[in-house]
């Protein structure tokens, strides 16, 4: 744990990372905490979506930009700015951006996902979505398997014309 009880992270800054197509950044990783939590800003474009999956810890949104579309035990929820969503560890879901751009915050409870990413991405020198890097599937696959996070199945968004 951080000496410091206190920690700030300016905007634009934090550990940023590739990790299937989306762009983010570590504000708060789960050791600052001792595993308590973890904190990550998670920018995507139109149609990137989730496969369908359950995590090993509980799992908040809030978005600050664009919109979100998540499937959450068979049912279809919109999320836009300002809306927040909780799920409970275990509990089966996939999400898809259906804006241009989503720009949302995910804290996990313990705070492991930082790991997850980290493992399964790799690191960020810009945030040009035209150059971005190839998802790695074996490196994220692996990284699900490290980290207790059981995939399902594919986007269940396939309506939409998504990718995973």
């Amino acid at each position: 744990m951080s000496e410091a009880p206190f920690r700030i992270v300016p905007a634009g800054e934090g550990e940023a990372l590739w990790f299937a197509g989306a762009h983010q950044v570590v504000k708060h990783p789960g050791d600052w905490s001792e595993g308590q939590f973890s904190f990550v800003e998670v920018t995507v474009q139109r149609g990137r979506a989730t496969g369908l999956h359950v995590d090993p810890s509980d799992e908040t949104f809030y978005v600050l930009e664009g919109e979100l579309l998540f499937h959450v035990d068979g049912v279809e929820h919109a999320a836009g700015p300002g809306d927040t969503v909780s799920l409970r560890k275990g509990t089966p879901h996939a999400f898809v951006a259906t804006s241009e751009l989503a720009k949302f915050v995910v804290m996990n409870t313990p705070g492991t996902h930082d790991r997850f990413f980290r493992d399964g991405g790799e690191p960020a020198t810009h945030q040009d979505f035209e150059s971005a890097p190839a998802p790695d599937h074996e490196r994220m696959e692996a990284s699900c398997r490290k980290h207790g996070i059981e995939m399902l199945g594919p986007p269940p968004f396939s309506a939409l014309g998504v990718a995973g």
